[in-house]
């Protein structure tokens, strides 16, 4: 079974499968999408809503291809498990060779803070502290679709790829899946 996340093309390719695909097989390619948070400075920000918030993207009459374009939905709340409010990500598509650098830099406050505002009236840049860093593994497709999950099986090989964001919300299903292909 290959569920190796941003290496599952690189196992893929070693077993024989074209990144493309072909006749029998769906593509295995993906793209690396960074993505940044900024976090809020104090604990009544870091609570000011108790579930995530999502704008639309400006301009975006296509949601699922501009999201698919951007590489992902624009930067929005989002709550984690401890109740807590994050701003982002942010989206940028790095070179297939780029290394994954999980460090959090200060350089794009300006535009957190802008969006923000769209968000939270009144927020201010020293209310803003850079929060964490994640890479997203996004399948490619030749006609520039946005393409979902990929989970498929060949012989003894299993593939699972693309499987970002929503994977751990769908992680049991996704295994249940797995297991019938096996089955």
């Amino acid at each position: 079974m290959n569920a190796a996340g941003h290496g599952a093309p690189r196992i893929a390719a070693a077993a024989g499968f074209p990144l493309d695909g072909d006749a029998r097989t769906p593509a295995v390619r993906q793209r690396v999408n960074r993505g940044r948070y900024y976090d809020f400075a104090t604990p009544e920000l870091s609570r000011v809503v108790s579930r995530p918030v999502y704008p639309v993207p400006p301009g975006a009459a296509d949601v699922q291809r501009h999201q698919a374009a951007a590489g992902g939905l624009g930067l929005h709340l989002s709550v984690d498990i401890d109740g807590v409010a994050h701003l982002g990500p942010d989206t940028s598509w790095l070179p297939d060779d780029a290394v994954l650098d999980y460090r959090a830099e200060d350089d794009a406050r300006e535009a957190f803070l802008a969006a923000g505002r769209r968000l939270i009236p009144g927020l201010q840049s020293d209310d803003l502290v850079p929060g964490q860093v994640g890479y997203r593994p996004k399948l490619t497709s030749k006609d520039g679709a946005p393409p979902d999950f990929s989970v498929w099986r060949d012989g003894a090989y299993v593939h699972l790829g693309g499987i970002e964001s929503p994977g751990l919300t769908a992680s049991l299903a996704l295994a249940r899946h797995v297991e019938s292909l096996l089955a």
